[in-house]
């Protein structure tokens, strides 16, 4: 697995010029060997060429009648006399039929060929030294050259380094910059993305989609907000007539089927009420759950719950069993909660025939468990419908994990596990 400073485009112009720099040295390295051994190569063997067209001449000086010592050039002498030779240069070859190489050390060096010369049928001995130092480069003019060669390494270092400039402006730059945008404007959606003139053409066109989709965004919020505000008043109105009227009606004198009517449509405005606010929280981006307080939610306020939602349990004989272990903290409001609690234990209980529903309530999470029949591929139009999805979306909203699966034994486990941040 590739480590983050690997995987992150911020360090890549970096990573980019290293691997530059790193490929230049080498370049540059390996450029000057390969000069320098062709240098030196060039010079050995233009040596040894010289030395044999000398050999050759001081050959034919023999044959025509010179003995000993001959001087060829200011650099050269031969030999058909081996007790002539200097010491240094006849410990070397006195052995030897044929020689060719470089003895002594600078400045005193000689290059040095042995060979033969054949007069009247005889075979003579015959030796060239040639001063092999002057013909090769001194001191200074090696840190000329090596000046040089070095030199247009630098330029060639000096062209990466602008072609690895130019690549992060055009390439790496834009993506650094809009993520630092992306980064720094999470809240503000109005902020425009900016990239610099200089960028890849793509960059630009990316850029622009990007500023095209916040602005869509911009107005689905805006619609939202109407939605929201326009909403909470056309519901909110006839339900506070409804409530109003059921609590008239309720001071008149009524027989026992009216009372149970009148609770019932108390009751279902309640609900009502508690799911248009639930439903409201939604979509109203101006209360976003980062901004509410952490609250406790009681064992008192999950009781109320279930005596809210609890009718058909009573009408089905249903046991609903509450175990407190200890209070969580939430940010979701009452409502929220209602709304979320409410649909899971409604639908136990329409899948829930007869025997028991445990709600299990700990630090950091809610179960409920029912005795249905369990989860099936059919779909069930009396329960783990609609609610579920609403269940669903508030959970997601406010970071909880929410997961529905079958019980060991029969029925299902409804879970809400709160976020630990909380």
């Amino acid at each position: 697995m590739m480590t983050p400073f690997l995987n992150n485009t911020k360090s890549l112009t970096g990573r980019l010029a290293l691997f530059f720099i790193s490929l230049s040295t080498v370049v540059a390295v390996y450029s000057y060997l390969i000069f320098f051994a062709a240098l030196h190569v060039s010079e050995d063997r233009l040596s040894a060429q010289r030395i044999r067209i000398d050999l050759n001449a001081a050959s034919h000086r023999f044959m025509a009648g010179e003995n000993g010592k001959i001087t060829l050039d200011t650099l050269s002498n031969a030999y058909n006399d081996l007790s002539l030779l200097p010491d240094f240069i006849n410990n070397e070859i006195s052995e030897k039929d044929t020689f060719l190489n470089e003895i002594g050390e600078y400045p005193n060096s000689r290059l040095v060929m042995k060979s033969e010369y054949l007069l009247n049928g005889k075979k003579y001995p015959i030796v060239v030294e040639t001063k092999v130092d002057e013909l090769e480069l001194t001191s200074e003019e090696v840190v000329i050259v090596s000046a040089l060669v070095f030199s247009l390494l630098a330029i060639l270092l000096f062209s990466f380094g602008s072609v690895l400039s130019r690549l992060s402006q055009r390439l790496i730059e834009p993506i650094n910059q809009l993520s630092i945008q992306l980064n720094q404007n999470t809240r503000n959606t109005h902020q425009d993305f900016i990239i610099s003139d200089h960028s890849a053409t793509e960059f630009h066109q990316l850029s622009q989609q990007l500023n095209h989709y916040r602005h869509e965004i911009n107005d689905l919020i805006k619609r939202e907000q109407a939605f929201a505000r326009y909403t909470s008043h056309e519901l909110r109105t006839p339900l506070t007539v409804i409530k109003g009227s059921n609590t008239l009606l309720q001071k008149t004198d009524k027989n026992a089927f009216d009372t149970r009517q009148l609770n019932r449509i108390n009751h279902a405005t309640y609900q009502m009420s508690t799911i248009i606010d639930a439903l409201l929280s939604l979509v109203k981006y101006e209360k976003n759950q980062d901004y509410s307080p952490v609250r406790d939610f009681s064992q008192q306020e999950l009781s109320s719950i279930i005596k809210q939602n609890s009718t058909q349990a009573h009408e089905k004989e249903v046991t609903i069993n509450l175990h407190t272990h200890s209070e969580p903290k939430v940010k979701a409001s009452e409502a929220v909660m209602n709304m979320i609690i409410g649909n899971l234990l409604r639908n136990a209980i329409a899948v829930t025939e007869q025997g028991n529903i445990d709600i299990e309530m700990t630090k950091n999470d809610v179960q409920i468990k029912d005795e249905g029949p369990g989860l099936s591929s059919e779909p069930n139009m009396d329960g783990h419908g609609l609610g579920l999805l609403i269940v669903s979306d508030l959970c997601h909203r406010y970071d909880w994990d929410f997961t529905l699966e079958n019980n060991a034994e029969r029925g299902c486990n409804a879970k809400i596990t709160f976020n630990a941040s909380q």
